[in-house]
């Protein structure tokens, strides 16, 4: 598999994996990495609090065991060096419930560097940068405050 692919493999699995609902999978992949929220400027950094966010913010619904999202990420362009790589996308996030049809509820664009250490390729960073939101209350908890960032950081999940 060349390097392009490889990159290719970590920007889509990562929302793959949030979207199964297998938090421990994607915060894997983010071990030795930072997440950068924007437009507040929240950092997570590492799997444990990477772990500890998604757990406590997303909703994960029991009859699948999924936040019932889909993330679509699209017109991915990557840029390669010889041990350290970027990309940008834009992502599209949509989720339906039985009382709550099918919408997009996030939009906006991924910001992502990668290192690659020991022939292997991994996250170093990735930024989300949401552009537009809808109705977020079926799939984030408190998702009132992550909007207005009251008082509502990294802190929390480092408890």
């Amino acid at each position: 598999m060349s390097d392009y692919q490889v990159i290719q493999q970590l920007v889509y699995g990562y929302a793959e994996r949030i979207d199964a609902g297998d938090f421990e999978s994607a915060a894997a992949l983010m071990s030795k990495a930072k997440i950068v929220f924007l437009p507040s400027a929240e950092v997570l950094e590492g799997s444990h609090q990477v772990l500890a966010a998604n757990r406590l913010r997303v909703k994960i619904y029991p009859h699948t065991g999924t936040p019932c999202t889909t993330h679509y990420v699209n017109n991915l362009v990557i840029g390669l060096g010889d041990d350290e790589a970027s990309a940008q996308s834009l992502f599209t996030v949509t989720q339906a419930l039985e009382n709550f049809p099918l919408q997009t509820i996030m939009s906006g664009r991924y910001y992502d560097r990668f290192v690659k250490e020991r022939e292997v390729w991994r996250f170093s960073e990735r930024t989300i940068a949401p552009d537009y939101f809808g109705d977020l209350s079926f799939h984030l908890n408190d998702f009132e405050k992550i909007q207005n960032n009251n008082n509502y950081t990294s802190s929390t999940v480092n408890k």
